[in-house]
């Protein structure tokens, strides 16, 4: 027998090929209850198995798995939860994670039809899939697990955004976004922008917001539509503008917003950049290819293109902030001042 001489290892290929599991498996431990029993009180995995009416041994084999992730703790035999699993498990966390886990299990996945759709081409994409409260709701939650927080904070530090009295949200969903910043500002007013579907459900959900009656829905063909109201001293656009970049008429959109914005106006971007190389760059061609296979074109837009389109749309006056780690997936924070009309 001629026995291979390996170069190197079959080791991080094979962990790699096993953590494609662990979504599977931290939602049954979500569905079978196990985070919320240890939420007040460590216990071993027999008395857990009996509160939750479970197989004594695969609670303790699913359990030590979930301590190797680092979403439960180990002392003496009993479990407890780790801080990322009260962050981002627990049903009455504000950042419960909960429908990005269930993203990440089962069939019906991104990749179920990779191979006809890389043989055939992707279909159309439906723009109306994030039309439903259950996504919006996702979308709201996926942005409280990081992004949010780090949009808010950019915004904030810059000096205009105190003096920001009239904000348009584009393509702002459910309004998360004007809501946050207008706790920051008591003068901030804001008119969101998004499909006729997401409007219905934002004014269903923000019914009883505090600051209601500081916040508009207005609906229509975000692609096509030739413009948005005016006199804007705030812009904010979050993962929208990705199909102008791919079309290269970016600075044609961003030549209407400069036309519905006050001169000295703050224009704020924050949308997935490339990265180079690392566990972020093996993230984002995973995004980029479900994002293809949807029939979208893409999901990332360089700092080069958004400054250039931004310049010949009459803007200066950048601000950068690269998120790595801050937000699920890297993000790139770009302000920019409206200095010529257009």
């Amino acid at each position: 027998m001629n026995i291979p001489v390996l170069e190197t290892s079959f080791n991080g290929l094979n962990n790699l090929l096993y953590k494609s599991y662990l979504p599977k498996i931290i939602n049954t431990a979500v569905d079978a209850g196990f985070f919320e029993e240890l939420s007040n009180t460590p216990m071993n995995f027999s008395i857990l198995s009996g509160k939750t009416g479970t197989d004594e041994r695969i609670t303790e084999a699913l359990l030590d798995v979930m301590t190797a992730i680092n979403l439960l703790e180990k002392t003496d035999g009993k479990y407890r939860l780790s801080f990322l699993a009260k962050d981002f498990l627990l049903k009455d966390s504000a950042v419960n994670q909960a429908a990005a886990f269930k993203m990440f299990s089962g069939s019906a996945g991104p990749f179920d039809n990779l191979g006809e759709v890389l043989k055939n081409g992707p279909s159309e994409f439906n723009q109306k899939m994030w039309s439903s409260r259950e996504a919006a709701a996702g979308m709201e939650e996926g942005a409280k697990g990081g992004l949010l927080q780090s949009v808010v904070s950019f915004i904030k530090d810059i000096p205009e955004f105190k003096l920001c009295t009239r904000m348009c949200d584009f393509a702002g969903n459910t309004g998360y976004y004007s809501l946050a910043l207008m706790d920051e500002n008591s003068k901030l007013k804001s008119c969101v922008y998004d499909l006729p579907e997401v409007c219905k459900i934002a004014e269903e959900l923000r019914e009883k917001e505090i600051n209601r009656g500081r916040i508009t829905f207005h609906s229509g063909n975000l692609i096509e539509k030739s413009s948005f109201g005016s006199d804007y001293d705030l812009f904010f656009c979050s993962h929208f503008l990705y199909e102008f970049a791919a079309k290269n008429n970016l600075s044609v959109f961003l030549k209407k917003v400069n036309r519905s914005m006050k001169h000295g106006g703050l224009f704020v971007s924050s949308h997935i950049s490339p990265a180079s190389a690392g566990e972020n760059y093996l993230t984002l061609t995973i995004v980029e290819l479900i994002t293809r296979c949807m029939g979208y074109p893409t999901h990332q837009i360089s700092e080069m293109t958004m400054k250039k389109s931004l310049n010949e749309a009459g803007f200066g006056k950048f601000r950068i902030k690269q998120l790595d780690k801050e937000a699920s997936i890297p993000t790139l924070l770009l302000s920019a001042v409206k200095i010529n009309e257009e």
